[in-house]
């Protein structure tokens, strides 16, 4: 089993990579002047997917703080009366 700081490491690593991947997806291979059938290109989905993907991944975070937050308030005041 990792301890605690090698997991924190791994967690670290894995976040870097997809921030880049990200980044080298909408920043950068829109701008790159090279064909369609680029090998590079096979390793990315289409654009819209890189506004699409963050999106439905934010709305299921928000939902699901939100039903954390209400469930927790609905358990303190069941527990007040």
């Amino acid at each position: 089993m990792a301890s605690n700081a090698q997991l924190g490491k791994i967690i670290l690593i894995a976040a870097i990579a997809v921030f880049f991947y990200y980044f080298f997806w909408v920043a950068v291979l829109p701008f790159m002047l090279i064909d369609e059938g680029n090998p590079i290109r096979l390793f990315f989905p289409p654009l819209k997917y890189a506004f699409i993907v963050p999106t439905v991944f934010g709305v299921i975070f928000l939902g699901g703080i939100a039903a954390f937050s209400f469930y927790h308030i609905w358990n303190l005041k069941v527990k007040r009366d």
